[in-house]
């Protein structure tokens, strides 16, 4: 069974109604989309809170129940469970990737996977490529100081009283890391700006209406994912 994983902050809004519309979809597709499992949790999720009113609301109106919905807080088990996740926001991937950093290859912003980028693919590709180069300069940075940092975080948890010295050494290596990175993630940043946005905005605390405006946001990339699955 294929596992697909919505994931936005706390898991009442965006991700809830990502995971409910997306289930009723592959319902309605029939066979083609057969095997496929629907889950969704948040960063920062309280987990067992119930679905926002306002996003009850809207997929009511669409005949979806949100009512049994409680939320779930992200974890690496989550992740590693999951065979594509897809996240409302640049920033939910970037969390995705930091707790899980092999998960790269099965992780897109919604409206990514959806193909909604159009002529930008060379601007995301020289991005991805990049990302790749940060990634592997962290992992071979981390194997390095593998030994001396583990060594560290137990002596800081063992002898409080060293805290300090040892905080102070940690902070001296991921500075050290960050500075082998520093050009190239100043270039994704600024290649990032050239992008059109990919993220689904947050509704969180807003009227009706903006749920509605995000749910259909949502929807559209849904519809182009949903294609794509049954037609392979």
């Amino acid at each position: 069974m294929k596992t697909i994983l919505f994931v936005c902050t706390g898991n009442t809004c965006r991700s809830s109604m990502a995971e409910s519309m997306m289930r009723k979809m592959l319902e309605e597709a029939g066979e083609k989309a057969k095997g496929i499992k629907v889950i969704s949790a948040g960063t920062a999720a309280a987990k067992g809170q119930k679905a926002s009113k306002h996003a009850i609301q809207v997929m009511q109106e669409k005949n979806i129940d949100l009512h049994g919905h409680r939320a779930a807080v992200l974890t690496e088990e989550l992740v590693h469970q999951a065979d594509l996740i897809l996240t409302m926001t640049r920033n939910h991937k970037a969390q995705v990737l930091s707790m899980v950093p092999e998960a790269a290859d099965k992780t897109f912003t919604l409206k990514e996977y959806a193909g909604r980028l159009g002529d930008d693919k060379e601007i995301i590709g020289e991005i991805e490529k990049l990302q790749g180069i940060i990634q592997k300069r962290k992992i071979e940075f981390y194997k390095k100081y593998e030994d001396e940092i583990t060594q560290l975080r137990n002596q800081r948890k063992e002898l409080m009283d060293r805290i300090r010295g040892i905080d102070d050494r940690i902070k001296e290596l991921e500075h050290e890391m960050a500075k082998t990175v520093e050009n190239e993630q100043r270039e994704v940043i600024y290649l990032q700006d050239k992008l059109p946005s990919v993220d689904i905005m947050d509704p969180f605390g807003q009227p009706t209406w903006v749920y509605r405006e995000c749910a259909k946001e949502i929807e559209e990339a849904l519809k182009i994912i949903v294609r794509k699955i049954t037609e392979n």
